[in-house]
């Protein structure tokens, strides 16, 4: 199920059981809160507990617009989903740090494949499928003792 933003410039898509909003115009109050309402809509709709803010589309971000941004994260936490922001650039990384922006508490990933990391991990150790025909193979051998013939298959 594809959900779709009004806002030109923002997509906002339901993927993998994730709200992924993408942003790929300049912010302002009237695209913010047309923004909020819709990604607020959005997580009520699919009832998802995660929240992906695609921002890789912003060339500049300035504090005001990052604010604004981190109070709809917080409203997202209070509807019971998660975010990350995903696709900060270096240079807005850089200004709004050197600006002093309020960056606590805030999930942040590379990219996109990085953001779904963050709600999706892989278990640790487990075996990629070519290593499960090895360990097969060991297991098999493991069960024969030391210095005894394999047991001959049964026709």
């Amino acid at each position: 199920m594809a959900l779709s933003s009004d806002i030109p410039g923002v997509a906002i898509q339901l993927s993998r059981g994730v709200v992924v909003a993408s942003i790929q115009v300049d912010l302002d109050d009237e695209v913010l809160a047309r923004f909020r309402d819709d990604l607020l809509g959005r997580i009520r709709e699919s009832g998802s507990p995660r929240v992906i803010l695609d921002v890789s589309g912003l060339e500049t971000l300035d504090t005001e617009e990052f604010e604004a941004l981190r109070r709809i994260i917080t409203m997202a936490r209070l509807m019971g989903a998660e975010a990350v922001v995903a696709g900060l650039r270096p240079g807005v990384v850089s200004s709004l740090i050197t600006a002093g922006a309020d960056i606590d508490d805030l999930r942040a990933a590379v990219d996109l494949d990085a953001a779904f990391a963050e709600f999706y991990p892989e278990a640790p150790g487990e075996p990629e499928p070519e290593d499960l025909e090895s360990e097969d193979l060991e297991s098999e051998d493991a069960s024969v003792p030391d210095g005894e013939p394999a047991p001959e298959p049964i026709e």
